[in-house]
């Protein structure tokens, strides 16, 4: 059994690997579970856009040493454009995933039971950005777990989301590190 589960996982890993796009929120979990080499990633970022413009998603690895970032580009659903980077090949990945580490905490608010919920903000332009981890701290350096965000334009998710895509924009290419 244990043969065969590894089988059709590797399958799927492949299969997701070379999948077309991450075009539209239903193709999030594709982007997460991406694999390099048959390596889970640790992390993934994506900003859905507005319509008419591009959809970009990233899947983070580490390999031989380095940060690896995979990105998976559609515009209106066209053919996914995917480029590669590294932190070896661009050193403004690392710092920029670092900042990672600087986005504020989340706080959960309850509806009729906890603090006065604020007002939600309205997006301006529709996009929304989602982040993942696989292993973040949770309240002190001895506990961890998942960690997924969903954010609207103007969040701190969102604007460390803008700036890391500015910053790495020469980075991409075609090749896989």
């Amino acid at each position: 059994m244990g043969a065969i589960r590894t089988t059709i996982l590797a399958l799927v890993g492949a299969a997701i690997l070379a999948a077309p796009a991450a075009a539209s929120e239903d193709d999030w979990p594709v982007l997460k579970g991406a694999r390099l080499d048959g390596q889970m990633p640790w992390g993934a970022f994506v900003v859905y856009r507005a319509p008419g413009r591009p959809t970009t998603g990233v899947t983070l690895f580490v390999q031989g040493g380095a940060l690896v970032a995979r990105r998976v580009e559609t515009r209106g659903g066209d053919t996914a454009t995917i480029a590669w980077t590294s932190s070896k090949a661009c050193p403004a990945l690392a710092g920029a995933l670092a900042g990672l580490e600087t986005l504020p905490p989340a706080r959960i608010e309850v509806p009729l039971a906890g603090r006065r919920a604020a007002a939600a903000v309205e997006r301006p332009d529709g996009s929304s950005y989602f982040v993942w981890v696989q292993d973040a701290r949770l309240g002190s350096d001895r506990h961890s777990g998942q960690l997924e965000l969903r954010a609207t334009d103007g969040s701190p998710v969102a604007l460390w989301m803008e700036k890391t895509l500015n910053s790495l924009a020469r980075c991409w290419t075609p090749a896989r590190p």
